[in-house]
């Protein structure tokens, strides 16, 4: 292994915090490809709420088979096809699964030190993919994106949601516009339903 993510590992195996230390593993994917990744999904939700528990780390950005290699060498088990699994110091284990999607929207960098910084889909695109998923119609993605709205409501800018989602035209997004509005007004927010979801 190169001495890229090694540092990231080893803070990683010292963090307590499952949050942080999950922001760590992906510093440490980061690092040992060498180029940029990007936290999505439900760790990415955890790290915007604190209330969610994510099964695995989902990352997007470009793993190659060097790359898979690399990781494999630095300790990560191959669990084949696009998962790995890592094994903390102290026995727990993480699932990370890299997606073989290209990043759609908008991040944040997040820094876990003076000279480590990682990407995380912004709180504005996780909204827009937890409504698209919300449109499945289950009663588990819908509560989910409730909990993401009521979590991140104030410091969102919902213009850009409607944007973003007005602007898809994949047809899977054509009921998101209801779906976000019946998430907000599910979750007490009536008047930023009105103001930004009515058709």
């Amino acid at each position: 292994m190169s001495d890229g993510g090694r540092a990231e590992l080893a803070a990683a195996n010292r963090e307590s915090d499952p949050t942080i230390r999950r922001l760590w593993l992906v510093a440490a994917v980061q690092a040992i490809v060498a180029r940029p990744v990007f936290l999505v999904g439900g760790a990415a939700v955890d790290l915007h709420t604190g209330s969610y528990r994510p099964t695995d780390i989902d990352i997007v950005g470009v793993v190659s088979a060097e790359d898979g290699a690399a990781l494999v060498e630095a300790g990560f088990i191959d669990l084949g096809g696009r998962h790995l699994q890592w094994i903390y110091s102290d026995g727990t284990a993480e699932l990370v699964e890299f997606s073989e999607t290209a990043f759609d929207g908008d991040f944040e960098q997040v820094r876990l030190s003076n000279d480590v910084v990682i990407n995380v889909i912004s709180a504005e695109s996780l909204i827009v993919d937890r409504i698209h998923q919300a449109t499945d119609g289950t009663r588990t993605t819908f509560e989910e994106a409730v909990r993401l709205v009521v979590a991140v409501v104030d410091r969102v800018d919902w213009a850009a949601v409607s944007a973003d989602i007005e602007s898809r035209p994949e047809a899977a997004y054509l009921h998101s516009m209801d779906t976000t509005h019946q998430v907000l007004v599910a979750a007490g927010y009536e008047s930023l339903a009105a103001t930004y979801f009515s058709r």
